[in-house]
Parts: C-alpha cells; structure tokens; sequence
C-alpha cells in the first residue's frame, strides 16, 4: 500500500508540474540577434496545435526567425484603447484575440519583392474594373479581386484590398496593401476580416484584424515589440 501510495504522490506531482508547466512555462524565440523567452500562454501554434496538419506532405518547414504569438482580446483592449474587445460574429459577438506572426531573418528582407507582388496584385484588380468603392470605417477605398452576389445565400462572400483614397503611391512604404475577405452574418448582414502586414525595424508582423479594428492596424507593431521586450532574455 505504500509503494501504491508513493507511486499516487509521483504522478500527482509530475501531473501538477506539467500543468504548471504549461501555464508558467516559455520557450526561447531568436529574432535578428535578440531572444525572447515567450510564455507558453502567449504561443499560438502551442494553444492552437493541429497534429494532423504537421504531418502533411508538402508544407514548408516554418522559418527559424519566427514567432506566432496569441495575444487575448482583454490584454490588447486594456492597452490599446481604441481596441473592441469583442466583435460580431456569425451569429454573436466573439472575444478578438489576436494572432500576429512575426518575422526576422531572411523572411523578413523578403518584404520588398512581396510589396512588388501585391502592387502587381492590386493593379490586376484595378484593370478589371472591380473598384473603388468607399470603405466607411477607415476612410480608404475597397478595390474588389472577387465580388459575391449579395443577398444570394451562401454567395455573398467578397475579396477586396484596401488602399487610401490616393491609391498605391499613398500607402505606406512599410505596408503590403491590406487583403480583406467579407462574409454575410446569419441575418445577412456584411462582416470581415482585413489581413496586414507592416514592416518595421528589420522585421514583419502578419496580423489580421476584425472590421470593428481597422483603425489599430498602425499601433499593432509597437504594441508587440512592447510585448516582446518584456520576455527578452
């Protein structure tokens, strides 16, 4: 009985550091010579793990100079605040953590042939006539690559960038023009989700950001290197 009850002690012991573990653990990320022990709470790719997808064949190593970070919705509205912390989903309002991949190293120096990429991308969708067209919340224009049938159920789902109202020579030098992806909510009603990413000081943040938080696309890179400084090691 008490090798049994010895054995219950070990495993309810390893049991609890794991769990601690998992919560006050962190793992060391390398981004352009600094390295930052990021908490396993903050790791996107930690939280959100697929096995399954790992194993596929095909899909390219991740670069060294990475970092997914999950950041929640009530850290990014307490010190951003202009931040909504919830947003309205299919069918109800959802909390708007947010996911940022940033990158360093050679991924990063890509960023100019990128920015050549999508300028070639956004001109494609100029020429075809599908565009511009006010966007309300940040005073830019939407220039269609693929729009939906509105009030067509299940085809009211449209693809569009996102420019200032004097087009590519006005966007930021720092900035690939956003991509955005619209959807109908349950009632209809036009929701979406707008992609960016920015280049700064050597690296690039890839995030995405709900319609209610468009107007935060420029503070997110300093708020995560913010965030960043604080698990430098």
């Amino acid at each position: 009985m008490r090798g049994a009850r010895i054995v219950a002690l070990a495993l309810g012991a390893l049991i609890v550091a794991v769990a601690v573990e998992a919560q006050v653990g962190s793992t060391r990320y390398a981004l352009n010579g600094a390295t930052y022990a990021v908490p396993h709470k903050y790791e996107f790719t930690r939280n959100f793990r697929l096995p399954w997808l790992e194993g596929l064949q095909g899909l390219d190593k991740e670069p060294d100079e990475s970092v997914w970070l999950l950041l929640p919705a009530s850290e990014v509205a307490r010190d951003i605040p202009s931040y909504s912390r919830m947003f309205h989903g299919y069918s109800s309002e959802v909390e708007a953590d947010m996911v940022v991949n940033v990158l360093g190293g050679k991924e990063a120096a890509e960023f100019p042939q990128d920015r050549s990429r999508f300028e070639r991308m956004v001109a494609e969708a100029i020429a075809s006539g599908e565009g511009p067209e006010d966007e309300k919340l940040t005073g830019w224009e939407r220039v269609y690559s693929m729009r939906g049938t509105e009030g067509t159920p299940g085809m009211g789902h449209s693809s569009f960038f996102l420019l200032p109202k004097g087009g590519l020579k006005e966007l930021p030098a720092e900035w690939l023009p956003p991509m955005c992806q619209s959807s109908p909510d349950i009632n209809g009603r036009e929701t979406y989700h707008c992609a960016y990413t920015i280049f700064q000081d050597g690296l690039t943040f890839d995030f995405s950001l709900r319609q209610v938080n468009l107007g935060v696309a420029p503070r997110i890179p300093d708020y995560v290197m913010s965030r960043l400084k604080e698990w430098r090691s």
